[in-house]
């Protein structure tokens, strides 16, 4: 007997789509602002702690943190959150388990069942030109200069759901009763095809 997570994947194995490869120079919107922050730390002349003062402190201007007036401990938290971020841009998964699409993207995750998709109205489109599905302004997101990710709201009205290298080269699905999903991948028609073949169980496409 099949278990649940089997019949409602209907049996198959997950199959991946590769997500279209952004330009690394991208990760420059990430290690810049370090590489900022590390001049302005360390580069002006430090005078060493006075007698007296704390052995923690919080500034609202650079290093921000200080542990016995080093200003390591600040360093050490720009390193690992400009780490984080290069490590999550890039977390990036688009798979097909049977009847439902998952896409991860950074912070950012989505399942959706292929019944609920429009794949008659699923186009590759180029978001500079179709106005319609652009992307109007960040609704919980992460983004950068070509790169988009997250959960967006649209030109056309309603929401999306971005996973976006190429902004002109966008597989975009419309989804009954949820956002839209915008996808860049290396073989957008691979899995507009697939999606096409699992909403078809009885034989009669959608």
């Amino acid at each position: 007997m099949l278990d649940r997570g089997a019949a409602m994947s209907g049996g198959s194995d997950p199959r991946r789509f590769a997500v279209s490869d952004g330009s690394p120079l991208r990760l420059l919107w990430i290690v810049a602002p370090l590489l900022l922050f590390v001049g302005l730390t360390f580069y002006p002349s430090r005078q060493p702690a006075e007698a007296g003062t704390m052995p923690f402190a919080v500034t609202l201007t650079p290093p921000y943190f200080t542990l016995h007036g080093s200003a390591a401990w600040s360093l050490a938290i720009a390193t690992l959150i400009t780490v984080l971020l290069c490590w999550l841009f890039f977390r990036r998964r688009v798979q097909l388990d049977g009847s439902v699409l998952s896409v991860h993207s950074t912070f950012y995750r989505k399942h959706t069942p292929v019944e609920q998709m429009e794949l008659q109205q699923a186009a590759v489109v180029d978001l500079k030109q179709d106005r319609r599905h652009g992307l109007r302004h960040k609704i919980n997101a992460y983004s950068m200069p070509g790169f988009h990710s997250g959960h967006y709201r649209l030109h056309g009205g309603g929401k999306g759901f971005a996973l976006v290298t190429d902004v002109h080269r966008v597989l975009v699905i419309p989804v009954r009763d949820g956002p839209t999903l915008l996808l860049s991948l290396a073989e957008p028609q691979s899995l507009l095809d697939a999606l096409r073949r699992a909403a078809m169980p009885s034989g009669r496409p959608r």
